[in-house]
């Protein structure tokens, strides 16, 4: 355990006007029985006042924890894209891990302790848990996502498990993005190409599919069935407002052109990724073209 615990973690946090979640979240991060190597909070330039909440939380711990090391970094405008605030913490963090913890999601205790567990295999390349949800209360609406993501109920996620990521993709995330939310995930930091990242800040809903999908391919996934993140989905979250028209048909389909003309899909899983077009173009109301 001493090795792990030697991989240094850095926790970004972005956050845009959600002042009152963001105390119980840094509560939640610096709480961890995993030590953290450095936390940076991005600000996207807040108009509910939480810039200022988190600017003052900051000064106070780098006060209390003189080696903590804990910075605050605000954006004078907002930049309108949540994966901008991905990039700009990934050129700011100094870790070999990197944690980005949304500022209205929470976590257990555990979750760094239990989550970088899967790293002791040096091949892998990024490392998540199972998520619960919570609604803006922090009242537990799902013990987990697995209904979501397998709608298939194919099993896949009957127990924990390191796999190769193009064994991952292949079986289940080609048909859609299977990783709920990037609160769940530490990536190791140098499996996230620039070049990668820059594409995916060209989607406005599938960059983080994309994303995840191209760290995979260059590594192994562990995955916890433990439910230790807790993801709160609420009236002001990103994911309540976002998928909510045709640009998320069309991202679906890009995803699922480039998965079938660079991986070995079977045609069950080729039906399936069908089936979600279908399911996605009925959500949107989307009449099919006949040419």
């Amino acid at each position: 355990m001493t090795t792990l615990r030697n991989k240094k973690v850095s926790v970004i946090v972005p956050n845009y006007n959600y002042g009152k979640y963001l105390r119980k979240r840094l509560l939640s991060i610096l709480k961890q029985t995993y030590p953290i190597h450095e936390l940076i909070v991005l600000d996207d330039a807040s108009t509910d006042g939480s810039a200022e909440m988190a600017r003052s939380m900051v000064l106070d711990l780098n006060a209390q924890n003189p080696n903590l090391n804990v910075r605050f970094v605000g954006n004078k405008k907002n930049s309108g894209k949540a994966m901008l605030a991905w990039r700009q913490g990934l050129e700011l963090v100094t870790g070999d891990y990197v944690w980005i913890a949304e500022a209205d999601d929470l976590c257990s205790r555990r979750f760094l302790e239990e989550v970088m567990k899967g790293f002791e295999d040096p091949e892998v390349v990024l490392s998540y848990s199972e998520s619960m949800i919570i609604n803006g209360m922090g009242v537990m609406m799902a013990p987990n996502f697995r209904w979501s993501r397998d709608k298939e109920k194919s099993g896949h996620y009957k127990k924990s498990y390191i796999k190769s990521g193009r064994t991952e993709i292949e079986e289940i995330m080609a048909i859609r993005c299977t990783i709920p939310n990037v609160s769940a995930v530490v990536f190791r930091k140098d499996a996230v190409r620039a070049k990668d990242l820059e594409k995916a800040l060209e989607f406005s809903q599938a960059g983080d599919w994309y994303l995840y999908v191209k760290v995979l391919e260059n590594g192994k996934i562990s995955y916890n069935r433990k439910a230790l993140n807790k993801f709160r989905i609420h009236g002001g979250s990103k994911t309540a407002e976002s998928k909510n028209n045709s640009k998320h048909y069309e991202e679906v389909l890009w995803m699922h052109e480039y998965l079938r003309k660079n991986y070995d899909l079977t045609k069950t899983v080729k039906q399936a990724m069908e089936q979600e077009e279908a399911r996605v173009r009925a959500k949107h109301g989307i009449i099919e073209s006949s040419n």
